[in-house]
Formats: C-alpha cells, structure tokens, sequence
C-alpha cells in the first residue's frame, strides 16, 4: 500500500438521455482520490467532478409514434464522441437513462441495452422514474443540494412526458414521485391542429368536458382550462392544495410521502426553461403545450406559496446527473477476480444482519428460486446490510452465503457479494478458504442496496483498489 496516501487518479464518464422531448449527451471528468490520513485504511471517494463536454439537445429521433428510431439514436451518439474527440474505450463509467414516454415505447427496451453496449464497456441501461427523480434533482444543482442546510429541497423535473419529483433533506434524497405530467402530452402542427394527446390527457378532457380533440384546432385560452388541471396535480404533488381524488389517475410509482416543514422547490427539465408570465405570438413554436404548461405553473401556488430557487441545469439536469451522479465507488479493502469483471444488469437480492437465519434463508431462497425460474444461468448479488463487524459475524455469513448460493456455485456463476459496511476484504478471504480454489468471486462494500434493485460493476480503477458500481432499478424486467 506504499504511496497509496497520494493516490489521485482521473476518469472519464459519460451520460446518455433519451427522454419524450429531446436527447442529449454529456462527457465529465471524476477525480478519484483516497480521502484518508495515512494511519488509516484507504478510502477512495470521487473527489471532484467536471464537465468537459455538451452535445446539443436534438429531438429525440422516432420512427413513428410507438417506435424509437435506433439507427438515429446511435449516430448520434458516434457523432458526439467524434466531435468531443473521445475513444469509448477509454470511458469507464456511464449512463444511459431512458425516460419519460420515450420508455413506453415499443422496442425501448432493446434499443437502451442495444446503445449501453455500443456507447462504451462500462455504459449501463438505467431507466425507471425514482433513479431518473434522483438524477435530475442532483444535476440540476448539487451544490444547492448541499448548501440548503435545514431547508429541505424538492426538485420538480418536468419534461416532456412526466414530472419527477425528488425530496432531499441535508443534500440526500429522502422521496421521490412521479407524475404523467409533461409538455408533449398535447403536439400541435404548425397551423395549431391537434396532432397528438396522450391517453391521460383524453380521459381528463372527456371527464371535464373540454372541446379538445385531435385534429381540432386549439388557442392558448382554449386549453388553458386542461392546462390547469395539469398545474393542479402538482400543486397538490407538494402539499401545496389538497389532492382532488382524480390526480391519482396522474401517478406513475408513487406520490411523495407526507411532510410537515415546508420545502425549497427548485425547478428543471425542457418546462423548466419555459417558467415565464407572458407568452410569445406563437404559444407553440415547439408544437406541443411547453410554453402554456411553464406560464401555468410560474402562476400557480407553486410560486405564490413557496420560495422557488434557480438551479444551475434546467433542460440538461437529467444527463447532468446521469453523468457526473449515477455512479459510486466501493470501498477500496475488497476482493474480486478480475475475469469476473465488468459485470452488467444483476439482479440484487438483499438481507438485514438484524433478522433471524430462518427468515434469511426463506426470503433468499424465495427470491433465488424466482429469478432462475426462466433462466437458470441467472446470477445474482447477495447485498448484506447491517453486518456485525467482527470475524465470528463475517465467517456465519460467509457459511450461510455459500449453503443459500449452493444453486450458482454449482454452475460456477461467480459469487456477487455487496456489503453496506466496511468488512468485504475479511468476507472475501472468508469465502475463498471455503470454495474451491480458483473459484471467481467479487466482494466489495460501502455500496447500499435493495432487492429489487441491478447493479453494474466496472473493471478496477485507482491503481486496481476500487470498483465503479451503479445501482439502479430497472423498468423493462
């Protein structure tokens, strides 16, 4: 471990969004560095994060109104890494979010994996509304996050399909919510005809009786009836007005959870950007509802009632966390094989050190049991929580993950091991006195995690003493 005191070492991470609106791409620089004296073990953090190159924000490409056009989407791509002179090679960590409406689309799925794979070797799909809620609340101002003090901050994401909704208290988010609110739920041509409503939407325009349908022609005063119905569903989002019964229909994972101190609301995504009393001649130069959607809501009890802070990333917030905020580093005393490595999309079931080994094992082998139900060669990641950090402890985890993974071990699957505490060394060692020799293992810690939840693992950095890991949750299963 000489020299390791001074250990600084610099990566390059990229972040992909293909949202409802728009697409658009990011390249930072993290700055990894061990953060402790010299009389204590290492621990390798990101230190500093940078970005060092934008795309611009094009139309996400479509080839119809279910399909994504995948050819445009990878060009763009190869075309971005060209002009930002960079190698994929040579990236080691990233992220690509697929949000929004653009998610529902019929071969979303395949074509978010499809780009993961071509965008680089550590370039993960993360998709689904509570990570896409964390990242945007981070990109779009992480330095605010930190500095809100007492003050919690919900970060309103409205972009062209939904709202994202993120509540952070002392700079770690706490909730998150997701509603069907967006700016391209209506889409206009250029001589105001409805070309486009989003299913939601019609329902809410048969249910209130508004004389908006598609092929008609629309005003701004003739939608601005629907458009505060919108603007209802997220002043009662954060308590600003009770919930009228019909904005459940509006909740894509779940509201926030109720709170008592009034937050900071801070703002971001294409709507973001559009938060202005007065509208131009054309209130649809973008062919959809942004600008009405933006005016309603700077009118709204969203201004009147709470203090709105600007952020520092509106349209670009999401890539901005998806680069710079997916991913983390593990604890720098682990042990892995790196033939294991780089590991993508592994399901994660998680234990409590507290519960009993009986209730354990049942939920374990439950899960397991699920997961190899249509794939037997399925592996997994064993997440511990709440170890005791002593050898007794670590050695009864280590005899009960071995009797628990006895299904992978015997198809030589390598054994995925995350560890909420700083213990995954002595784990390590502990397992591989009792496996076969040579068996592949990855153990690592400081990384939190759900079942529920897929982790990606990179190739080591920082001179091989850390891993880089995304933890996410995935909508297409």
């Amino acid at each position: 471990m000489i020299g390791v005191e001074s250990m600084t070492e610099t990566l390059q991470t990229v972040g992909i969004d293909i949202g409802t609106s728009t697409t658009s791409l990011i390249l930072a620089e993290l700055t990894i560095t061990n953060t402790a004296n010299t009389f204590t073990l290492p621990h390798i953090a990101i230190s500093q994060k940078r970005l060092i190159y934008r795309s611009p924000v094009v139309f996400t490409p479509l080839l119809s109104a279910s399909t994504i056009d995948e050819h445009g989407i990878q060009e763009f791509v190869t075309a971005q890494y060209e002009k930002a002179g960079v190698d994929k090679r040579h990236l080691k960590m990233g992220a690509v979010i697929m949000t929004g409406e653009t998610a529902r689309k019929n071969n979303a799925d395949r074509v978010v994996h499809a780009l993961s794979d071509a965008a680089g070797d550590f370039v993960c799909a993360t998709v689904g509304p509570s990570l896409e809620s964390v990242l945007a609340g981070k990109g779009a101002d992480q330095a605010l996050l930190q500095r809100a003090g007492s003050n919690d901050v919900i970060n309103l994401d409205i972009g062209g399909g939904t709202s994202n909704l993120a509540r952070f208290h002392d700079g770690q988010c706490v909730d998150t919510a997701c509603f069907d609110i967006g700016g391209r739920l209506i889409r206009v041509d250029t001589a105001h005809h409805v070309t486009y409503i989003a299913p939601k939407i019609k329902n809410l325009i048969e249910e209130t009786q508004l004389n908006i349908r598609e092929g008609g022609q629309v005003t701004a005063e003739t939608l601005r009836p629907l458009i505060r119905k919108m603007v209802t569903v997220l002043e009662a989002s954060v308590g600003a007005i009770k919930a009228p019964r019909w904005v459940n229909d509006f909740v894509t994972d779940h509201a926030l959870q109720p709170f008592h101190k009034r937050p900071l609301l801070t703002f971001s995504g294409g709507v973001a950007d559009c938060l202005n009393d007065t509208l131009p001649d054309d209130a649809f130069p973008y062919g959809d509802i942004g600008l009405l959607l933006g005016q309603g809501i700077k009118q709204s009890r969203l201004f009147a009632d709470f203090r709105v802070v600007p952020t520092t990333e509106t349209i670009q917030a999401t890539v901005v966390g998806a680069g710079s905020q997916s991913m983390m580093v593990s604890g720098s005393t682990i042990t892995y094989d790196y033939e294991a490595l780089p590991i993508k999309n592994v399901p994660v079931i998680a234990v409590e050190g507290n519960w009993q080994w009986e209730h354990c094992t049942a939920v374990a082998t439950q899960q397991l049991r699920m997961l190899q139900e249509s794939d037997t060669q399925q592996n997994v990641c064993w997440a511990l929580n709440g170890i005791t950090p002593s050898f007794e402890a670590v050695g009864n985890w280590c005899e009960w993950l071995i009797t628990v993974a006895r299904p992978l071990i015997d198809r030589r699957l390598p054994l995925i091991v995350m560890i909420k505490e700083n213990v995954a060394q002595v784990m390590g060692n502990g397992l591989r006195s009792r496996l076969p020799r040579g068996y592949p293992i990855v153990c690592f810690d400081n990384v939190p995690a759900i079942t529920g939840d897929y982790v990606d693992i990179g190739e080591p950095v920082a001179s091989g003493r850390t891993l880089p890991v995304v933890v996410k949750t995935l909508v297409f299963q």
